[in-house]
């Protein structure tokens, strides 16, 4: 590249300012007929020189501060963010634990059915010669709603205990459970220690009726805690 290239080069931008004596701009002028490397930098640049005649030289000194309460509006945006981001995980988590309590049903009705089918040919039989099934043992408990006193519009209308072998089944009957939210139960033993018993969805007016299973032996049993999906209990029963 020759050093005139480069010397008219250096004028491009002068020559779109009009800043260039008349041999100056004749001279660019003639270079850029030939050169499609300069006219190109120069429709880059055309663009810019009504930004530059808007700039007022005498506060290029000047620092430039943000608009007042744009922090504070930064702040907000985040946090409202954050709350949008959580209620959507909340409804993933409840659309989640609905499917899955719908697909549970599911195979139960159709394990139901196989054995209904297996054993239909054997119904009268086995209804004249089999023995009737021993009782369940159930322990009836007072599962109240907590905080007491609070209207959270749940109601339980029987609950007990099945010790098994294998560890203690908590059942009740109950209705006013928020439709669709989770609720988790446990088992607390002499040493404060919670046992997970399972969870459920809660069904609003409709009257529920739950079996909860935890590995927790009933003589180690010493409270029943029922927590929403916020860990706060809403029911309890101290045995």
């Amino acid at each position: 590249m020759s050093d005139d290239h480069e010397r008219l080069r250096e004028l491009l931008g002068a020559y779109v300012l009009g800043h260039l004596d008349d041999v100056e701009a004749g001279a660019v002028r003639a270079h850029l007929d030939g050169c499609a490397a300069c006219r190109a930098e120069v429709a880059d640049l055309e663009p810019l020189v009504a930004r530059l005649d808007a700039v007022d030289p005498t506060h290029l000194d000047e620092r430039p501060s943000p608009a007042a309460g744009l922090g504070a509006c930064i702040r907000s945006a985040i946090v409202a963010e954050q709350a949008e981001r959580e209620q959507h995980d909340l409804a993933d988590r409840r659309e989640a634990a609905h499917h899955r309590s719908r697909r549970r049903t599911t195979l139960l009705a159709a394990a139901a059915a196989v054995v209904v089918l297996a054993l239909g040919v054997g119904v009268g039989l086995g209804r004249a010669t089999a023995p009737a099934p021993p009782a369940v043992p159930l322990e009836a408990i007072s599962l109240e709603v907590d905080p007491p006193g609070e209207r959270t519009g749940i109601e339980v209308d029987s609950a007990g205990l099945v010790a098994h072998t294998w560890g203690t089944e908590l059942r009740f009957e109950g209705a006013g459970f928020e439709e669709g939210a989770v609720y988790r139960a446990a088992f607390r033993d002499d040493a404060g220690r919670l046992t997970p018993a399972g969870e459920f969805l809660g069904t609003g007016e409709d009257e529920m009726t739950c079996q909860l299973q935890s590995a927790l032996l009933r003589a180690d049993v010493t409270a029943v805690v029922v927590r929403d999906e916020a860990g706060r209990t809403v029911l309890s029963s101290a045995l």
